[in-house]
């Protein structure tokens, strides 16, 4: 097909395979010598950002060149030198139109789009196949006239410094005119430095909960798991509930869990944040042929964790009981054979230099008015240093939702001068020791109190400080955010496993697999359904076969566990709901809301009905890593059994909550702004 003369039907393009890129060597095919290799080729829409770098890995740094483009176009019609990986990229940038190729990315009327404009990708040039074969109707639709002929060849001209007066007589012939554009179904736009970012199939883009999905986005993000080999992405459902669904092929031997491979040496940000903390490298890994000594003790079932980090709240205010009992484990306690006080944590030479400071809120402390105050720890009182304070939430950066719900804020900051006159330079480590101890102290005590606290590991705080008065010698060690819980939370990890309560392995892949993309994706791409495949359907040349792929068993969970009809009234209450929701039945406690045909709209939903009809708050955030109906009873239970009079079967009505109730009514018609108003909306009044 090189000359361009005929082409099959195309599909979009090939996919990069990375995992067939380096086959075990054998006699009919030696693996090259990894010092001579100087150029690889690598074809296709996806190309993984981290292919290049294991090529590199692999052989002595050959010059890695990406090539695109259709069947219907000689192959090859787009390529890009990959010299260097831009970790903001999604994938490698399509590239730049080869010799005697034209890309181009046009609107619906056939006019280029401008910069970052999202549109269709045409093929013109030399290399354009003439039609299909015995197939006019699919030509006719798929190779279109040209509308840059005169363009193009007023181009050429002027590239060859020609006349263009078509009577000059010293005017050479011109080369033949592509007469056709390749109309391919890709989508994409261009970037200012000139490349074509691709954008995927025109068939692949879906609209789910309002927003405009590329499903190739979302494969791309979960093959960056080091454990996935393959995955696919499609959608389930009708078009007003529609759900993301992935088939997902495991590298061999692989597990979810496993300890990711360490990343290239020199390279400090080889890996994300997410696969650093799962490799456990605090861990020392020694020889195994080390003296290893058993030691004795009782060998223990249960997990035993009394410090937790909450990033929930609920939205009540805490009471000045629980908050002056909580801060009351910082007090000093003077004995009657001590000349100094004594503490519950240590400090340097028993100088205690580490101040605490608490921001409250306004209206989230009961009888106490917001602002900022310093906790004194002889007097067990806090004095006011603040009255018109207000914290910015934009100062917490990445913890400014955490920092919304949040009822206080908790600052530990060292007093230079208590402390260097006499350990001098070790001052500020000996510091960090100390506020090291009273943050232990603070997370164990707050739940006996119904509190959570949340650490915090780096905010601006210099955007604050004038507030705190303090002076220059004053240095912030760490903080917190806090606020109430549920006290079935801090029970939560302490709990051992039932038959109500423990996950399955398609719960907990699921689950795993949500936190991996969450840190990569927002929200509404992230998949609610996961199907794990030995290996993809192909078709006879080679192709997925989408249509082979295998429908989801909504009974697999069910199976792994019993089915447990809805007992209790919390419980039929949430299946009442779940069922006006969803339209479908709730036929045992261990059904899974996203299975059952859910999503991130219809969830909202039914948290506000929740809200309005029960009188239940459960966050969003706990509602998606708890989606079985079991899981959200056993969280709501205590604020159930503290309602006045619990209503067995309680009637689901509609109530008027101003505007986003009304564009939950319109699911079917909302637009991608009206989507993301409602979820911000949602999440805010979480935040309180």
């Amino acid at each position: 097909m090189g000359n361009g003369e005929w082409g099959d039907e195309g599909d979009g393009g090939d996919e990069g395979d990375e995992g067939d890129l380096f086959p075990m060597p054998n006699a009919q095919c030696p693996m090259p010598n990894a010092q001579s290799l100087r150029l690889i080729l690598l074809s296709g829409d996806w190309i993984p950002l981290t292919l290049p770098e294991r090529i590199c890995s692999q052989f002595n740094h050959p010059q890695i060149i990406s090539l695109g483009g259709a069947t219907e176009a000689s192959i090859w019609s787009i390529f890009y030198p990959i010299n260097k990986i831009d970790p903001n990229w999604k994938s490698v940038p399509y590239g730049y139109s080869l010799t005697n190729q034209q890309i181009y990315v046009l609107n619906q009327s056939l006019q280029p789009c401008p910069n970052w404009a999202i549109g269709e990708l045409y093929i013109g040039g030399l290399g354009i196949a003439k039609g299909y074969w015995q197939n006019p109707e699919l030509t006719a639709e798929r190779f279109i006239p040209n509308p840059f002929i005169g363009e193009w060849e007023a181009g050429e001209q002027r590239k060859r410094g020609e006349n263009l007066s078509p009577s000059s007589p010293s005017s050479p012939p011109s080369p033949p005119l592509p007469l056709s554009l390749y109309k391919t179904g890709d989508l994409g736009r261009y970037l200012p430095d000139g490349t074509i970012e691709f954008l995927g199939r025109e068939d692949f883009q879906v609209k789910i909960n309002g927003y405009r999905i590329e499903l190739g986005e979302i494969e791309v993000a979960l093959q960056q798991h080091p454990a996935i080999a393959q995955a696919v992405i499609t959608t389930l459902g009708l078009p007003s509930q529609q759900q993301l669904l992935a088939y997902i092929v495991l590298q061999p031997e692989m597990q979810l869990n496993a300890p990711l491979p360490n990343p290239p040496q020199g390279k400090a940000g080889g890996v994300s944040p997410t696969d650093f903390k799962l490799q456990q490298r605090g861990v020392r890994s020694l020889d195994s042929t080390a003296p290893h000594i058993a030691l004795p003790g009782a060998e223990s079932f249960g997990v035993k964790l009394q410090r937790q980090s909450y990033r929930q709240f609920l939205e009540q205010s805490v009471s000045l009981n629980s908050l002056g009992e909580f801060l009351e484990c910082l007090r000093s306690q003077q004995l009657s054979n001590s000349p100094l006080p004594k503490y519950r944590y240590a400090s340097a030479g028993s100088l205690y230099p580490v101040q605490t400071y608490i921001y409250i809120k306004p209206n989230r402390v009961q009888n106490l008015a917001a602002g900022i105050y310093y906790y004194h720890p002889q007097q067990h009182q806090l004095i006011h240093l603040s009255n018109s304070a207000k914290v910015d939430g934009r100062i917490y950066g990445i913890n400014q939702e955490i920092f919304a719900q949040a009822a206080f804020g908790l600052f530990l900051i060292a007093e230079m001068q208590a402390i260097a006159p006499i350990y001098g330079d070790k001052s500020r480590d000996l510091c960090l020791l100390e506020a090291g101890y009273i943050s232990q102290l603070l997370m164990e005590t707050a739940p006996d109190y119904n509190l959570g606290l949340c650490p915090i590991g780096a905010l601006e705080f210099d955007a604050i400080r004038d507030n705190f008065a303090l002076h220059e010698q004053h240095i912030l060690l760490h903080s917190f955010v806090g606020g109430c819980i549920d006290p079935t939370w801090k029970t939560r990890w302490l709990s051992p496993e039932n038959p109500q309560t423990q996950l399955t392995k398609t719960e907990l892949m699921t689950q795993k697999l949500r936190q991996f993309l969450q840190q990569r994706l927002p929200e509404y791409m992230i998949p609610t359904l996961y199907i794990p495949l030995e290996a993809l359907p192909l078709t006879p040349n080679g192709k997925l076969d989408r249509r082979a792929l295998p429908l989801p068993e909504f009974q697999s969970t069910k199976t792994e566990s019993p089915v447990i009809l809805p007992t209790t009234d919390l419980e039929v209450a949430i299946a009442n709901l779940w069922q006006s929701v969803l339209q479908v039945e709730v036929q045992s406690i261990h059904d899974n809301f996203f299975e059952l045909g859910g999503n991130s709209l219809s969830a909202t939903q039914l948290l506000t009905q929740m809200r309005s009809s029960l009188q239940l708050d459960l966050p969003i955030r706990e509602f998606f890593f708890n989606p079985t109906l079991a899981s959200q009873a056993d969280l709501l239970k205590l604020q159930w059994h503290q309602k006045p009079q619990p209503a067995k079967t309680p009637q689901i009505e509609r109530v008027e909550r101003g505007e986003a109730q009304h564009l939950l009514a319109n699911l079917d018609q909302l637009s991608e702004e009206e989507v993301d108003k409602l979820l911000k909306q949602m999440q805010l009044q979480e935040g309180g």
